[in-house]
């Protein structure tokens, strides 16, 4: 008995050891770094615009910057045809904004080492009940009602910028619920007058072959066709308009397992030029 007492504060010192991650590394660190690069590369921007394109349709996103607790934050004020900025630090759709979740990741976060992501080495920050984080989902398809339960954070080790976020979750749509995971990659980060923004932001849905109901197979099973029948340069055009998108349609119809994927580029990025369509000074 003695012998186990004794060996009671070496056992509890190794449980403690083994607890914190052989880097030293905590949420409270990554979101940290987060704050400090993305404060950085805000720090001469007042507003900006994000020209995007998604499946040859282009967009408009208007942000402008103000502060909230003494830190930058970009609100999205104009949009054009539907669009939406995915960009880090924003309020818009399927933006990351760090600076209203960032306490939640520290609070109900926990950290889970590094993992390799789209060619990058990352830190992983995961929360088990997205229930307690206030950390709205990813844009997905208008038929479709997701609702995410668990998530992860991708943050890129030497940039300290989202890599990418990862949803499981519940969908549901005309054919009944569905186990989803959608997966947000934010990939090409360039840097515009100080501003760090991701070129390409592909989404992906794994579990939407699951979803298909027979009407829309016939569907796609007719657009397919049409397809066919196209002129080949008319068919080349509408396949480029479509990009990732077609191979998708083409996975599903072939019942294949793959994720359903669409994809936003940013074309153009404008800093401090004011409101589109509004005069130069």
């Amino acid at each position: 008995m003695r012998a186990l007492v004794r060996s009671a504060p070496a056992v509890a010192t190794l449980a403690l050891l083994l607890a914190v991650p052989a880097t030293g590394q905590s949420v409270q660190d990554v979101v940290d770094e987060m704050y400090d690069v993305f404060t950085s590369s805000a720090a001469g921007v007042d507003n900006y615009t994000l020209v995007q394109n998604s499946m040859g349709f282009e967009t408009l996103s208007y942000f402008e910057k103000e502060m909230v607790d003494g830190r930058p934050r970009f609100r999205l004020r104009q949009t054009g045809a539907g669009g939406g900025g995915m960009n880090f630090g924003s309020d818009a759709p399927g933006s990351v904004d760090i600076f209203s979740t960032g306490q939640d990741l520290v609070e109900h976060g926990r950290y889970a080492g590094r993992e390799d992501v789209n060619g990058v080495s990352a830190h992983v920050i995961v929360v088990d009940d997205l229930s307690q984080v206030d950390f709205g989902p990813p844009a997905s398809p208008d038929d479709m009602d997701f609702v995410p339960v668990s998530g992860k954070m991708f943050i890129d080790v030497s940039r300290h910028v989202p890599v990418r976020m990862e949803f499981d979750g519940r969908a549901t749509t005309e054919t009944g619920e569905h186990d989803v995971t959608m997966r947000m990659n934010m990939l090409d980060y360039r840097e515009t007058q100080g501003l760090l923004t991701p070129f390409r932001v592909v989404m992906e849905i794994d579990g939407f072959q699951a979803m298909i109901d027979p009407e829309m197979q016939e569907q796609l099973e007719e657009f397919e066709r049409q397809m066919e029948s196209m002129p080949e340069s008319q068919r080349a055009m509408m396949e480029s308009m479509m990009g990732d998108r077609m191979e998708s349609i083409r996975a599903m119809m072939a019942g294949g397992d793959g994720p359903m994927t669409f994809e936003v580029t940013v074309t153009e990025v404008r800093v401090n030029a004011g409101p589109p369509g509004a005069s130069p000074e």
